[in-house]
């Protein structure tokens, strides 16, 4: 750009030069070599330049720092969550573990006790059906009856296995035989009942309770990384809103620029119909962006605690269900090493194996902590190898080529924006019949914008409180996912709605608008009105609004402030 005739030589950039516009934004910090003979606009553009270059630098190290922290919270929470998994699994075994041994235990005591009580047909194989078993009974009755084998016709098939009892040849041997199967079997009874009454209701009711809260844990958990990459998601929003209005700005040439300010300088002549086109305000962008990211920084405060207490939960969970699946092992096996009291080498090893088994809360902890990152490693291993090569490669808006040390510093409140001249409380009033007065934050731009906020019913402000103040009362509380809100089914609001009240109820085109202020000795002297000009496709309308400060000379002072922004 030659530095003669600059507005009338240079070409305005194209709408997606974006290039030429950070060059236009960012590498005339001086802004008067752009700018001649213009002192405002040199000085608009220098102080455009500087905030502009200050959020670009904050938002690469803001993005650079969040993305890392989300994403080691994430595969944290992953690895969590298969750990969650994988406890269900290993009780789900355990459980079916003792039932199919306890099933089995049912099945040898039927059939033990059947050859202890001679019900056994011809091929050697233990009779357990309860008519079958009869008709052996009514065998063993009429061989008895007879004086031995032979009997009526009716037991012929079981007669066999009946006469055994009889026979003297098979002496007491047999016979004690046959009760040390009965007693094996009473044996076996007993242990069944205790694991029936004992052992699995308990581990039942253990992995019923674990099933529900790893669905709390779960739903909890996934809420949270939700909520923290919706949060993350509007921030991203906001800067691309901001930075493409900020671009759109400054990627206009002087003469537009000067064209968009034209009527709103003192001294300048105001015709009440005509429309100043183009107008933008990128303080409100700036300022939805400044928000998204505080935001953000309380989500992120809220929902790191949620998921320290619920990674605690877990813990606390993980270590009495490892304890209780430890007790309960060892009554079924100290139930079964009474009843395999003659097999020691097969229940010894195990019996030692879990009294051994480590179960102070540390060693537990411990545990607990090298599995998750074993397996967030794991996690992280195969989706880098599934990856694609570009994944990586962070594309935003305005953050490449920044010195993320220039970002090194606390984003304040959009009310002490650089884009912003004057905030203040005062009264609004529509030119209906009906209209009353309603307090209103009533802000002004630095794009010639008058931007009006109002209060929610809820806000017992008056005019001339605190601006500040009144803007805070536009910012609902956060509410982030909590176990006891996922337990009692509380909705957790989306975090747009988060911003809805940071949305100007009304805006002024100052450029397009004229304003006066009544008479010193009128009955309202600190009440002045405001007339915008609007585009028709018939005919030119207008727009006001009437507003009254608390005193005569706020008043004045605003009106200054209007006039000086137009």
């Amino acid at each position: 750009m030659s530095e003669n005739n600059a507005d009338e030589t240079a070409p305005p950039p194209a709408a997606d030069d974006v290039t030429a516009a950070v060059e236009n934004l960012e590498l005339s910090p001086n802004g008067s070599t752009d700018f001649p003979n213009q002192p405002f606009l040199a000085e608009m553009h220098q102080k455009r330049s500087e905030t502009h270059s200050k959020l670009r630098a904050y938002e690469a190290k803001r993005r650079t720092a969040y993305e890392s922290k989300l994403q080691s919270s994430s595969l944290y929470w992953r690895a969590f969550r298969t750990l969650m998994h994988d406890s269900l699994l290993e009780t789900q075994k355990a459980d079916a573990l003792l039932r199919g041994w306890t099933h089995a235990s049912e099945v040898y005591e039927m059939n033990m006790r059947s050859v202890g009580e001679w019900c056994i047909d011809e091929k050697g194989v233990p009779v357990t059906d309860a008519k079958k078993k009869k008709k052996i009974f009514d065998a063993q009755e009429a061989s008895a009856a007879v004086g031995g084998i032979g009997g009526g016709d009716g037991a012929k098939t079981f007669l066999a296995a009946a006469g055994y009892t009889t026979e003297e040849k098979c002496g007491s041997m047999i016979k004690s035989l046959s009760n040390s199967a009965s007693n094996v079997a009473n044996q076996y009874s007993d242990m069944i009942k205790t694991m029936n009454g004992e052992v699995l209701p308990e581990l039942s009711s253990l992995l019923e309770q674990l099933k529900s809260e790893v669905v709390v844990m779960e739903k909890l958990g996934d809420s949270i990384m939700h909520e923290l990459e919706m949060a993350e998601e509007e921030v991203r929003s906001a800067w691309l809103l901001y930075y493409n209005k900020a671009m759109d700005f400054c990627g206009s040439s002087p003469s537009d620029i000067k064209t968009k300010q034209a009527g709103a300088r003192v001294g300048a002549p105001v015709d009440p119909n005509a429309v100043v086109l183009g107008c933008t305000d990128v303080w409100v962008d700036e300022m939805r962006y400044r928000m998204a990211v505080a935001f953000l920084s309380s989500i992120w405060e809220k929902c790191s605690s949620e998921l320290s207490k619920l990674f605690l939960s877990m813990k606390d969970a993980e270590c009495n269900r490892r304890n209780r699946i430890k007790e309960l092992l060892i009554k079924a096996t100290q139930r079964q090493e009474r009843l395999w009291l003659g097999l020691p080498g097969a229940v010894n090893p195990i019996l030692k194996d879990l009294i051994e088994w480590p179960m102070e809360r540390k060693v537990v902890e411990d545990d607990v902590q090298s599995s998750i990152r074993a397996r967030a490693q794991s996690i992280q291993r195969d989706e880098a190898e599934h990856k694609k090569a570009d994944d990586s490669t962070v594309k935003a808006a305005g953050l490449t080529g920044v010195n993320l040390k220039d970002g090194n510093f606390e984003l304040s409140s959009p009310l002490v924006s650089e884009l912003m001249s004057k905030a203040k409380v005062i009264e609004k009033r529509g030119t209906g019949l009906m209209s009353t007065w309603k307090v209103t934050l009533a802000i002004v731009t630095e794009d010639s914008f008058l931007q009006i906020f109002d209060l929610p019913s809820s806000c017992k402000l008056h005019p001339g409180s605190a601006p500040e103040v009144a803007f805070q009362n536009l910012i609902p509380p956060v509410v982030v996912p909590s176990l006891e809100g996922i337990k009692g089914g509380v909705k957790i609001p989306s975090a747009k709605s988060w911003f809805d009240n940071l949305a100007p109820t009304e805006s002024f085109v100052l450029s397009n608008c004229t304003v006066s202020i009544k008479d010193a000795a009128a009955k309202d002297p600190n009440t002045f009105e405001l007339v915008e000009a609007l585009s028709g496709k018939m005919m030119a309308r207008t727009r006001k609004m009437q507003f009254r400060a608390v005193t005569r000379e706020e008043a004045m002072d605003f009106v200054e402030a209007l006039k000086k922004s137009k």
